[in-house]
């Protein structure tokens, strides 16, 4: 009697296991090509760096952001996931990319080049950023959150009287 029961159970953990296999990260790798402050190109991929926000393009933050992260990953191996399913946005994906072992995102923001964005990263860079604040710099001032981001800061509601 408890075999259609485990039976069951097997073909639902099986659809489970075919599911997320489906959409399971694809890694690249290679010697990146920066494309932009947030953005680098490995192969024939390009692939925003997930979870933070840069300057606007061409500002002089955007300019040192691009020089900094061409100097920290220039001739290293990059690994970076991404869901191959996931839509392009401006030709690029999101995506998480290491060094070393070391978040490239998380390092960003720590040095004062990018910022987190809470509404993709959900506070994952929240620390990094405060010791890049700590470390003096402004980052309200030097790189402002875009609405996409969300406000990062929960206000609470006002009561009615």
């Amino acid at each position: 009697m408890a075999a259609p029961a485990i039976l069951a159970g097997l073909v639902a953990l099986g659809l489970t296991v075919s599911a997320q296999a489906a959409v399971s990260p694809e890694t690249v790798n290679g010697f990146p090509e920066i494309a932009g402050a947030g953005t680098i190109r490995l192969g024939v991929e390009t692939i925003r760096l997930h979870g933070v926000a840069t300057a606007a393009v061409g500002s002089a933050v955007e300019i040192e952001a691009r020089g900094w992260l061409h100097r920290r990953i220039n001739a290293r191996r990059v690994y970076c996931h991404f869901d191959p399913t996931a839509e392009l946005v401006n030709g690029a994906r999101n995506g998480m990319c290491e060094i070393e072992g070391l978040d490239v995102s998380a390092l960003m923001v720590e040095a004062g080049m990018a910022v987190d964005c809470p509404a993709t990263s959900k506070g994952r860079y929240k620390i990094q950023q405060q010791r890049a604040e700590a470390a003096g710099f402004n980052m309200n001032e030097r790189i402002p959150l875009p609405a996409s981001c969300g406000n990062g800061s929960k206000k609470p509601a006002k009561k009615k009287a």
